[in-house]
């Protein structure tokens, strides 16, 4: 018997007229000029409402010839105070990322706190661009159909300027996911497995998404690649730690949610630890909570690890690296709002696919093509929503919610690009 005749699965793209246009374009801005006016107060009260002062610590401890003691709170402590002498009341905030990174931050140590910060913002800025650059394989639908830059819709999530205003590494974090999916798409496998190997000054984060990208989707170059990448960063960091670095590093991170606890607030966190933290606090003890974080890690993490080992990893590589990255965000131990900034990625996939796919086999089309747009439209209306009721900025564990539903939908997207690239299955 004849195989059936392959069903059309890509429509003609249909360009938004006008007036929508410029409603998504004013959507934007606005989202933009409100996320900056928090990114510009964080600036103009001083390093003690900025995570820039960290990278800072880092620096002068090195400089100062006590990079020994690089993980070791009291030094730590005495360096901080000592370039911001508010320090002593607002209590330390550590440098707890692998040294390597310090080579980024360095050459801004030699400038006044404000100017440093605001070149660092820039350059961030710069990245934004690049980032929109790097995704156009992936959001060529989206562009087309939208006549709206995709920069723009990056500077449109909130988590992205507030890593501007807090002088983080997220986008940073994101350009070298983005320079590993690329890579990865040209065939450069060992390439793209040291690029996400040099992001290990997210270490938790960066281990994860290797996990689920490289070694469930069985890339071997690219997991050595991975093993390379990681292996240069922690050399670079013995080298300027000392051979100390495994001991305190380590050391370090178990003892610090109780050294400086102000840092490890769970409800700031948009993933299950947060969440679940929250929404049970009434209900049980924190010690109860922690069985339940637990298990819905391991579940969703055990459910993407089947369907990444089963299914097989698709010819669109940017799927494999939109539902790791959302496992990863969910499952993830410590996640702050700025790191929430890597979920753009899948949600320009995962959003150019369902318009590249309009007519795909399935009766329930409207319902995930409905729950797509809703966990986006929350996601990025909700620092507009905070604008009025600013008790919102402090409970972003919510946000794993919307995160929990674009992780549904990008697994069953995972599955129809499969199942179509196979019609006759």
């Amino acid at each position: 018997m004849a195989a059936p005749a392959p069903v059309a699965i890509f429509a003609e793209p249909r360009h938004l007229r006008p007036l929508p246009r410029l409603a998504l374009v004013i959507f934007c801005l606005i989202s933009i000029a409100v996320s900056s006016r928090q990114m510009l107060s964080n600036f103009s009260q001083g390093p003690m409402f900025a995570d820039f002062r960290i990278f800072m610590t880092g620096i002068a401890l090195v400089e100062s010839g006590h990079g020994h003691e690089l993980y070791q709170f009291p030094a730590q402590q005495i360096a901080q105070e000592a370039l911001y002498p508010q320090t002593r009341m607002a209590g330390l905030l550590p440098f707890n990322h692998l040294a390597f990174e310090l080579l980024v931050y360095w050459p801004l140590a030699f400038l006044p706190y404000h100017q440093a910060i605001a070149i660092w913002a820039l350059l961030n800025l710069a990245t934004v661009f690049v980032i929109g650059q790097l995704l156009r394989p992936y959001t060529r639908c989206i562009a087309e159909q939208t006549g709206v830059p995709i920069a723009l819709f990056l500077l449109a999530f909130y988590p992205v300027i507030y890593g501007l205003g807090e002088g983080q590494d997220s986008l940073l974090f994101l350009l070298l996911i983005a320079l590993s999916l690329r890579s990865m798409d040209k065939g450069y496998h060992f390439l793209a497995g040291v690029l996400l190997g040099l992001a290990c000054f997210k270490l938790h984060l960066a281990l994860l998404l290797g996990f689920f990208i490289f070694l469930l989707g069985r890339k071997w170059k690219a997991v050595a690649g991975f093993a390379s990448g990681g292996a240069l960063a922690t050399g670079i960091s013995v080298l300027i730690v000392g051979p100390g670095l495994f001991r305190d590093y380590f050391t370090m991170l178990r003892k610090q949610e109780v050294m400086t606890p102000w840092g490890f607030t769970p409800w700031y966190m948009p993933n299950f630890r947060g969440f679940f933290r929250w929404t049970l606090r009434h209900y049980l003890d924190p010690g109860q909570i922690v069985p339940v974080v637990f298990m819905a890690s391991v579940i969703v993490g055990i459910v993407s690890a089947w369907l990444i080992v089963r299914k097989r990893v698709p010819e669109e590589r940017s799927l494999l690296y939109s539902v790791s990255v959302l496992t990863t965000i969910l499952i993830s131990y410590h996640l702050h709002v700025q790191d929430l900034t890597m979920a753009v990625l899948p949600m320009l996939v995962l959003v150019d696919w369902s318009l590249r796919h309009p007519i795909a086999k399935s009766r329930f089309l409207p319902f995930w093509i409905g729950a797509l747009a809703i966990s986006i439209a929350v996601l990025y209306l909700y620092r507009i929503a905070a604008e009025p009721f600013w008790i919102l900025l402090f409970l972003t564990c919510y946000l794993a919610l919307p995160v929990f539903v674009l992780w549904i939908v990008a697994l069953r997207t995972f599955c129809e690009a499969r199942s179509l690239a196979s019609p006759a299955a």
